[in-house]
């Protein structure tokens, strides 16, 4: 028998993340020196990329949480994070254009990858990625 909508509701809502007691991969994973950005509740980091990416960042949440279970405040701050990151990579001289994608739905937070093709000579300069997304809030570490 299928499941009526308020019960679908019901059980997407209530998914949750298994118990993370033995340490978490992706909180391992995030190496100090690779956060370019961050606040209470999203750590951006730079990724390695070749010569024909200008940056390769990943935007993440702290807290575990899959996409469609973020509250309306995270979710309304990863759109607003997005579109003033996009447009900050979208200035520099070294990107084209920034391509927002996610995949790997398995690990343990949410997260979006930022890549922009380059255009420019060299990668995009993070440091000045970092100072402009941090004049809306957050920390630039890069």
């Amino acid at each position: 028998m299928p499941l009526s909508p308020a019960e679908a509701y019901d059980q997407i809502v209530s998914a949750t993340r298994p118990s993370l007691d033995d340490g978490c991969p992706e909180c391992i994973r995030v190496a100090t020196d690779r956060i370019v950005w961050e606040d209470e509740s999203w750590v951006l980091s730079a990724a390695d990329h070749p010569d024909s990416v200008a940056a390769a960042l990943l935007l993440q949440t702290r807290e575990h949480s899959k996409v469609g279970q973020l509250d309306d405040e995270l979710a309304s701050a990863f759109g607003r994070i997005s579109n003033r990151l996009v447009r900050i990579i979208e200035s520099t001289p070294q990107a084209e254009y920034v391509d927002v994608s996610r995949y790997g739905a398995h690990r343990g937070h949410f997260h979006v990858w930022f890549f922009a093709p380059a255009v420019g000579d060299g990668p995009a300069d993070l440091h000045l990625i970092a100072t402009k997304l941090a004049n809306w809030g957050g920390d630039g570490r890069a």
